[in-house]
């Protein structure tokens, strides 16, 4: 019983350290993607880790808020699986608790728009970018309830993440995994928008200085992480580990499929932002009507 809580919680912290490491590199790809896209030079990665060294050495008040929101971006990592199920948050991983975990996260950027706009231009423009902030999430919200109301009812007894990972071994529902890919597609539209743009998150946290604004910018890093995270989960089961892998392939898993995964998450939602074809919320309104009657379709023929 001891080694068995040993080994999972070992696992948990490993998990946690490999996204806090991760994370910062996913900007470097976006901002480097981004610059390529603008016919500019690529950035070097490492690019994102320096620029947070530069301002922890300059010292700023950090306020007691801005601590809380990096406390709840913590939390939703202890719960996310990486590269395996085994975790002592496992109730976390569930979609909307996770969810609410990250926006929280964001609200002390938020705040700090709102409150520290240097002229009234600006703060005219920050009141409309959060105008369709309070949009994304009027559709963010329910549809991260609608991501773990289809597990419950798709895989019974699996209302969570880790829980669905662990039981699609013992029941394979392909009716479920494919409703659940139109979710993360659509998760991914909505996001892809505002909290996983690293430019908008900037010109949020124009106002603050060193510590402070190194902080903030580290918070949206692993926000950023977590929500791709839950997203690879959703579309990649198979990149999870449930105890059915040999120790090489889990090594594989962690080494390679885990940051390979959310390399590809990273690319694909600057590229959607850089691109645009279609609007995303219709598109995003549409996949989640497709999920369900995809898995409500799997579940009476059942």
């Amino acid at each position: 019983m001891i080694v068995s809580l040993a080994i999972t919680l070992a696992i948990t912290l490993g998990q946690m350290l490999c996204l806090a490491i991760i994370a910062p590199f996913l900007t470097d790809l976006e901002q480097g993607l981004q610059g390529l896209g603008a016919g500019r030079n690529g950035t070097a990665p490492g690019w994102r880790w320096r620029h947070l060294y530069r301002g922890w050495q300059r010292y700023s008040r950090i306020p007691a808020l801005s601590w809380f929101g990096l406390c709840a971006v913590w939390l939703a990592m202890a719960g996310l699986p990486l590269a395996s199920a085994h975790s002592l948050f496992s109730f976390l991983s569930e979609p909307l608790a996770c969810g609410v975990l990250l926006i929280l996260s964001c609200i002390p950027a938020w705040i700090m728009a709102l409150q520290s706009a240097p002229t009234r231009l600006i703060a005219l423009r920050v009141r409309a970018s959060m105008s369709w902030l309070g949009r994304d999430l009027l559709f963010l919200v329910p549809l991260l309830a609608l991501t773990g109301t289809l597990i419950s009812i798709g895989l019974p007894g699996a209302g969570t993440l880790t829980g669905l990972l662990q039981q699609r071994v013992l029941q394979p529902v392909p009716a479920l995994l494919g409703g659940l890919v139109f979710v993360a597609a659509a998760l991914l539209l909505v996001l892809s928008r505002r909290f996983l743009c690293d430019n908008w998150h900037e010109e949020l946290i124009a106002s603050t200085t060193g510590r402070h604004r190194a902080l903030l910018r580290y918070s949206h890093d692993l926000s950023a992480c977590c929500w791709y995270l839950l997203i690879a989960d959703l579309v990649w089961p198979d990149s999870v580990d449930t105890g059915t892998h040999p120790p090489g392939g889990l090594i594989m898993l962690w080494c390679i499929a885990a940051p390979a995964k959310l390399a590809f998450m990273a690319a694909l939602a600057t590229g959607w932002r850089a691109c645009r074809p279609l609007p995303a919320a219709r598109l995003a309104l549409v996949l989640s009507g497709a999920a369900i009657l995809l898995v409500l379709a799997g579940r009476l023929a059942a």
